[in-house]
């Protein structure tokens, strides 16, 4: 083992302790969203401790990105750089800030025997080998490089999630306070077309009458989805996932509490082959060994260490994560 991979081995080995500590805490506290660590492109390989942002550096776009992480793939990889490439729009106002969020309660899947440290640690190498992918690559692309953030939630739907977020902004102690010019940052969540289509399935909102009226405080917040097509045996062909989001805007919805205009907050992203790669591919080929299958699938530094703790020795679901 090298002196780097041996100095990488003991600051994560340290991070996922601690991480387990805090997770603990925010767990046991009513706090329905919390930073655990930051990291910064000054130095990408050092995760750091979190420490709320100023008001003057307040991101006025907050990207999100909401996963199991189980573990981080290219495909997770592919949803950020290229939202991050595109983010010189003049319709996504800098400063920019990402963040990636886990939920320790998924509305969708059964609580994983995986360890939620394990996935905190690995969602925070992946997050350092993003930002050194973005350094490298900034230059000729003039991509930014914001600061990425690791962050975890109790609250189970995307819309609870950036109220909670938003609710935050206004604490003594909120990590993204309002901007000096009293502005809070817009959220844009960053899914495939898997997920948007459970977005905006009626069925999550059994409280609210009509059930998508779920939606519009998160849509009259300003807040947007950036939508990866993908196409899948289930969803369709491309072209008919594009259809399908048309359709948003033609009223489908309408009798759901469904509004034509939220689509202009729904961008929507060519499909990529990197953004096919599913993290269950890649506890499977951890699980036989196949290293070379499990390197080509994810970023570096998550593929070292899904190898050296041997994440998925015993069951490619993550049973034996911890």
């Amino acid at each position: 083992m090298t002196n780097e991979d041996m100095a990488f081995q003991k600051t994560y080995k340290t991070l996922a302790t601690n991480l387990d500590t805090a997770l603990e805490a925010v767990q046991s506290s009513t706090s329905k969203v919390r930073v655990l660590q930051t990291i910064n492109p000054s130095d990408p390989t050092k995760p750091q401790p979190p420490t709320p942002v100023a008001s003057s550096d307040s991101p006025r776009t907050l990207f999100i990105l909401d996963s199991s992480f189980n573990p981080p793939s290219i495909a997770h990889q592919t949803l950020v750089e290229s939202a991050l490439h595109h983010s010189n729009s003049s319709r996504i106002p800098t400063p920019h800030r990402l963040l990636l969020l886990f939920s320790t309660q998924n509305a969708d899947k059964a609580p994983s025997a995986a360890s939620f440290d394990q996935r905190l640690t690995l969602m925070t190498i992946f997050a350092s080998d993003i930002l050194s992918s973005l350094i490298s690559s900034a230059t000729s692309n003039n991509s930014s490089c914001p600061s990425i953030d690791i962050g975890v939630t109790t609250a189970p739907y995307y819309t609870d999630k950036s109220a909670a977020i938003d609710a935050d902004s206004t604490s003594p102690q909120a990590f993204y306070p309002p901007n000096p010019s009293g502005e809070k940052a817009k959220h844009v969540h960053l899914i495939g077309f898997d997920t948007a289509t459970r977005f905006f399935a009626p069925k999550y909102y059994p409280s609210f009458s009509p059930p998508l009226s779920a939606l519009q405080p998160y849509f009259d917040a300003g807040h947007s989805l950036r939508v990866t097509l993908r196409p899948d045996p289930q969803f369709g062909s491309v072209a008919e996932q594009r259809a399908w989001l048309a359709r948003l805007g033609e009223g489908e919805l309408e009798a759901e509490g469904g509004k034509r205009e939220w689509t202009q907050q729904v961008e929507v992203v060519e499909a990529n082959e990197k953004a096919e790669v599913s993290s269950t591919k890649i506890r499977k080929a951890a699980k036989a060994g196949e290293w070379d299958v499990v390197r080509g699938l994810c970023t570096e530094g998550v593929a070292k260490w899904v190898e050296s703790e041997g994440l998925y020795d015993e069951d490619a679901r993550g049973a034996k994560m911890g």
